[in-house]
Order: C-alpha cells, then structure tokens, then sequence
C-alpha cells in the first residue's frame, strides 16, 4: 500500500513530497507508462497515448515533483491503456465464500492454479491491477480526492475497467467506484450520467459462478445509488429490487458479501421508500429474506430476522408479510431453530451464550408476531 501521505501546508516553506520520496511503484508505473508508448509494442496490442497525456507525463518525470492530483492523473493514463486480449478465465471460490475447497490437497491445488493465473496475466494487467489499488488508496484518503479524480477525467477508462474481460480488473474496478460514490451525491450523479449503473448491472446478470466480482459489483451498485434519489429510481425501474430478491433466492450458492450487500440495500429501500414496501411484499420478499434467516453465518440471520419483524410490524403490509411467511412454513422451522438455538445457550460458554441470545430474542419475538 501507498505511504502515508504528506500534506502541503501553504503556510509553510515544506515541498510536495519528490519523486525520490515517493513509493517505488509509482516511479516505475511512470516509466513503465513512457515506456509502453515508445513505439516498440506491437501496433494492435498498444494505443498510442495521446499528446497532452505523453507531455504530462515527461515534465513530472523531468520535474520530480508529485502531488496527489499529478499522481491520479499519471494513473488515469495507465488506466485508458487497451487490455490485452484475454484467455478464459474460471474464478475458484474460497470455502468461506461460497465454494467447495476442502482438504490440504485441495488448498495446494487452488493455490498452485491461482499462482499459475499470475504468472500467466499480461504485463498491462498486472500494471493496471497495481494502478487501481495505488487509485483506492488515494481517493479512500479523502472526499476531494474523489471529486479530483472525476475532474480529471477518470470516469470513462474506469468505466472500461469494470467492462473488462479480466476479473481482477473488474473486481478493482468496482472498488474505486465504491469509494468514489460512496455518500457522495455529485459523484454519484457524475458516474450515474456516465452509465455506470447500466456497466454494473450488466455484471449483476452475467457474473454467474464468480461470487467475488458479484460481491464487489453489488457493492459498488449500493454505493452508486443509496441517498442519491436519481440513482435509486434508476435502480428500481431497472428491476433492480428483482435481482436482489434473486440473489438471496440462491439456496447459499452466493458468497456471503453479495448476501450481505443485497439484504443491506433492500433494508435501505424498506426504510426510506414507502412505495418500495409493497411491492417488495408483493414479490415474496419475506419468503425470500427467511431464507436466509437460516443461513449459516449468524450476523446474516440476525439481519434477516430483524428486517421479517420490522415488515411485520408495518401496518402497510403486515398481514400479506405474515401470511407469505406462514405459507413458507416458517412457524415450523422458526420452532425448530429456537429449540436448536436453545440447546446451542445451555451447552455453550458465555461468549457462545452471548452470541445466540441476540437471535433467541429475535426468534422469539418473530414467532409472537406470526401467532
């Protein structure tokens, strides 16, 4: 990761860091950067860069001066560099997201693919990948970065990153976008107008089997509209309430971040959109969101439980939410889980005691909802 960052005070006589300070991966993205656009890579792999961008680039490497905004510039170049073309890839889930790895031999063997991957993934995209963790760490230091970045004119290859035929390039993509978006309204306004949202909700419904592009997608599609009201319409005309129903609907194929993200950004819908409610309930949302009260990691049932009660408890559709989740049969598997939970309480320690009786309590006060 980058260093920590040296402010320039303008009251004092104290530089911007030099190049000599700086981090030697930017060095090297910079001469590496002049150095893919000499003419010596073949014609229809490189783009040559542009002049305004080439001349950039010679007078920070002649002046040795650096500050945030000339470092996300140098980036920015990085970033409009063509990818190469792709071999297919398959992406090989962690046991913890959602896939099937178990065993030392197994381990090895993704471990040994996964390097295999590495050594194989062309110069440009290990370029990039450094590029947009070096971008992450800049605009994650502060809001002005972010708006810095957009006035530089980093939406559009940023917006070519996610589209990528990589999946490291996407995920890292996707990234940026959050922290870019992330509770602030006129950036999501100017990523929204560059057609973001269609980007990522094009990788919501192609991700398939690739749990982690999938988590970081729903993410970033959560931080590009949650408070912005343009983005939220969008969002819902769209059908994007649909796809989250969806997602939860996965019998636990889903990694845990696209569960966590998906039932986060419906609970934000349930909360600030009355008009959203009914039509939730009117799409099975109950049923949907119990099936994930029964999931295996405790902070998603919790958060499931507790949006069942809060539908329940909404005299708008109460009864239509209690009726869909008798229909499931959840009376019966809300009774055999507090018995199981129950049991968890009496034979466990008091970190486990302290751990389930937060979802015994909300067991409990579904059941009396429920009848």
């Amino acid at each position: 990761r980058d260093q920590p960052r040296r402010e320039h005070n303008p009251q004092s006589n104290r530089p911007f860091p030099t190049m000599s300070q700086m981090p030697p991966q930017w060095l090297g993205l910079l001469r590496w950067s002049l150095k893919y656009n000499d003419g010596t890579k073949p014609s229809q792999v490189a783009k040559p860069m542009s002049a305004e961008d080439q001349k950039f680039l010679e007078t920070v490497m002649k002046e040795l001066v650096v500050d945030e905004n000339q470092k996300m510039r140098a980036a920015i170049t990085v970033l409009k560099i063509p990818d190469p073309p792709s071999k297919e890839t398959k992406t090989t889930a962690t046991k913890e997201e959602g896939g099937v790895v178990e065993g030392k031999d197994a381990v090895m063997a993704e471990l040994e693919a996964l390097d295999a991957e590495e050594q194989e993934k062309p110069e440009e995209i290990v370029k990039k990948e450094e590029t947009l963790e070096m971008l992450y760490d800049i605009v994650d230091n502060g809001p002005e970065n972010a708006e810095n970045f957009i006035k530089l004119g980093g939406p559009d290859p940023l917006l070519a990153c996610i589209s990528s035929d990589y999946p490291s390039i996407k995920r890292l993509g996707c990234q940026l976008v959050m922290s870019i978006s992330q509770n602030h309204q006129k950036n999501q306004v100017s990523l929204l107008s560059k057609g973001y949202l269609q980007a990522l909700f094009k990788l919501l419904r192609d991700g398939g089997d690739d749990g982690e592009t999938l988590g970081k997608a729903i993410g970033a599609t959560s931080a590009l509209v949650r408070g912005c009201k343009p983005g939220e319409e969008a969002f819902k005309k769209a059908q994007g309430l649909v796809w989250l129903l969806k997602a939860l609907d996965k019998n636990g194929n889903h990694p845990r971040r696209v569960t966590t993200k998906s039932l986060g950004l419906l609970r934000h819908f349930i909360h600030t959109d009355s008009k959203a409610v009914p039509f939730l309930v009117q799409l099975q949302a109950p049923k949907a969101i119990f099936l994930r009260s029964a999931d295996s990691n405790i902070d998603i049932r919790e958060q499931s439980l507790e949006m069942l009660i809060e539908l329940c408890k909404d005299a708008a559709v109460a009864k239509k939410a209690k009726q869909g989740l008798v229909a499931a049969g959840a009376k019966a598997q809300l009774e055999t889980r507090a018995k199981a939970v129950a049991d968890l309480i009496s034979k466990g320690d008091e970190d486990e005691k302290e751990m389930y009786a937060v979802e015994a309590e909300l067991i409990k006060e579904l059941q009396k909802l429920l009848g």
